[in-house]
């Protein structure tokens, strides 16, 4: 009996000890950590629209400024690398749609508006992220685009009608301008921006009533515009640990 009960001791000290064992290598889901902070970084397309308000010109004889406002609208594709916390580098491009820019009368010359065309830029990007999801930037480049050329024109002294010989042309220029986006979600931001963008000058013929005159084009606005861009590249949340489960002898019962 007392053999009985010694083994009956032993055995239910043993089944203590590796339960408490067991208890304290239980293993815990450790807290996930907090997601990385939202980053600037990582391409993205997107769409804007705007006006444009002209600064070119109609020259013959009179220097006659190309000074109405015009629709502009179109699409966007761009790269951002965060270089530092706050400084954010990249490059953008974008093509658009330009309306019609009207013009005024000076002296005896009024051209017609101009015709419509494309406008777009190829950019580089400098930006200062003063919290994590505002950023302001600036930003120059290329330009290229339809140039600002009248399809008719008249003068009162001496009368003359004349309607352009040669189509519209794609001019190279440049651009130079400033803004702001906001990172409304890790995908989604809105921006606003200026820029002046500059065309090359443009001789253009026209036929008329007392013969072929060549008058010189300048091409050239005040854009300002608003968008939306989708982002592509966004950091992932790391999942969360788990503590493997450690192998627990069996317990050895001695007689």
């Amino acid at each position: 009996m007392k053999t009985f009960f010694k083994t009956a001791t032993s055995a239910l000290v043993m089944t203590l000890a590796v339960t408490g064992t067991r208890a304290a290598d239980i293993p815990t889901a450790k807290a996930a950590p907090p997601p990385p902070p939202f980053s600037w970084q990582g391409g993205y397309v997107g769409g804007f629209a705007g006006g444009l308000l002209g600064n070119g010109f109609f020259s013959l004889g009179n220097y006659t400024p190309l000074r109405g406002s015009a629709f502009v609208g179109g699409l966007t594709l761009g790269y951002n690398y965060q270089l530092t916390e706050r400084v954010i580098v990249g490059a953008e491009a974008d093509i658009g749609y330009r309306g019609f820019v009207s013009a005024a009368r000076v002296g005896n010359t009024l051209p017609s508006s101009t015709n419509q065309g494309v406008l777009g830029t190829f950019r580089g990007r400098l930006g200062y992220s003063f919290t994590p999801r505002w950023l302001v930037f600036a930003s120059a480049g290329l330009a290229y685009g339809t140039n600002f050329t009248s399809s008719s024109f008249t003068t009162l002294v001496p009368e003359t009608y004349g309607v352009i010989n040669n189509g519209p042309t794609v001019r190279a220029g440049w651009t130079a301008g400033a803004g702001f986006e906001y990172a409304w979600t890790d995908r989604i931001s809105v921006k606003g921006e200026y820029l002046y963008t500059w065309l090359a000058d443009t001789g253009v013929s026209y036929t008329t009533n007392r013969g072929v005159y060549l008058a010189n084009v300048g091409s050239a606005g005040h854009v300002v515009r608003g968008g939306v861009n989708y982002h592509f590249s966004t950091p992932a949340a790391a999942p969360a640990l788990v503590s493997p489960l450690p192998p627990v002898a069996a317990p050895v019962v001695t007689k």
